[in-house]
């Protein structure tokens, strides 16, 4: 498999070169475009179970989509959902931790899981898990802005809505950085401590800052209307 990602950091797309016979998976919705001879299959990855607890505790689709070259080589596009960057990660028996949302396509031979993120995550409107992806393989995954990749060796701290991913090497607390006031009203109480020695994957913007933001552009455009 051969990779290129184009239109990076504003609006990347990556275009992935298949070898004959040869499979990736993506989540619903990424692909953009492909070749006449790549063969698309949906189907429960995991089986049902597994694909109900992604989808119920990550927010994860259901289903997931499996692009494989016949008869040759042939190539697909893939997007992610939201505007932002897109990076890629050889996974060699490493666990990557990556929030909801942010897988968009990885090889077949890469195992997909949620992981419980602490009751605290759903305070700070990041939810209560994470993804784990673990196995030997190519990932492709994304932020809302830019990625930027942190060496952690020691302690590190974080805003929860700035987490794109990490390796599991790292352990993490979720902590207030304030009082109660702080934690439900500034949208700025929680924040993740790393400890040991590992990356981190932070992104520029936050959801839930950008919908507040906008939020408030359309309750001044509701009262102008009444």
């Amino acid at each position: 498999m051969n990779f290129e990602i184009i239109h990076k950091p504003d609006f990347p797309t990556v275009k992935v070169t298949l070898n004959n016979e040869e499979s990736i998976r993506a989540e619903s919705g990424a692909m953009v475009a492909m070749s006449s001879n790549v063969l698309m299959e949906t189907k429960a990855q995991g089986g049902f179970l597994a694909s109900a607890k992604r989808a119920l505790l990550s927010g994860e689709s259901f289903f997931q989509n499996t692009y494989r070259a016949t008869g040759g080589a042939g190539e697909v596009y893939f997007s992610p959902a939201t505007q932002g960057d897109l990076e890629h990660r050889q996974l060699r028996g490493k666990e990557i931790i990556l929030s909801t949302g942010a897988y968009v396509a990885g090889s077949t031979d890469l195992i997909i899981d949620s992981k419980f993120g602490g009751f605290k995550s759903f305070f700070g409107g990041e939810g209560l898990f994470f993804l784990k992806v673990s196995g030997v393989g190519d990932l492709f995954f994304s932020s809302f802005g830019a990625i930027h990749q942190v060496e952690v060796d020691g302690e590190y701290i974080v805003d929860t809505g700035h987490i794109v991913g990490f390796e599991s090497s790292l352990t993490y607390n979720i902590q207030k950085v304030g009082g109660l006031k702080s934690l439900f009203l500034s949208g700025e109480g929680l924040v993740c401590r790393f400890t040991g020695k590992g990356k981190v994957y932070i992104q520029s913007r936050n959801h839930n800052s950008f919908a507040y933001y906008a939020n408030s552009f359309r309750r001044v455009v509701s009262r102008s209307n009444n």
